[in-house]
């Protein structure tokens, strides 16, 4: 009977044990299902929030110079400020426009020390909601 029970015992643990895995295995599954869907989530509204934030960014920043559509002040236009609609600005990549507005050019002057990261990819990402449709 021992012998009987032990083999009980083996094959209850050998079952609860594979129950385990598979438990562990689903649960495992779930948890990287959630987190993926949760980076879709923000990858998708990540594009929307970053153009809402750089557009309030660029209303306090940006718009004395290259006004509130895009296309330059009487002041920015004085100073060359380009319009950034124009195809020149366009086809700069997207760290080519971020590094414009960390270390300024020309008549422009650096934000690097003004902005940090997150708030110059948000500027890159509103002066693309300008580009010609």
């Amino acid at each position: 009977m021992l012998h009987n029970r032990n083999n009980s015992s083996i094959a209850d643990s050998r079952s609860t044990g594979k129950f385990s895995l598979v438990r562990a295995r689903s649960v495992a599954v779930t948890f990287g299902v959630t987190i993926a869907l949760a980076l879709v989530a923000l990858a998708v509204s990540s594009p929307a929030k970053a153009a809402e934030d750089g557009a309030a960014l660029f209303k306090s920043n940006c718009v004395v110079c290259h006004g509130a559509d895009g296309t330059g002040t009487p002041t920015g236009k004085s100073l060359k400020a380009p319009d950034l609609h124009s195809d020149a600005v366009q086809k700069l990549t997207d760290a080519q426009i971020a590094a414009q507005i960390e270390n300024g050019k020309n008549n422009m002057p650096p934000f690097k020390g003004v902005l940090n990261a997150d708030q110059v990819k948000a500027l890159v990402v509103y002066v693309r909601t300008f580009k010609k449709k």
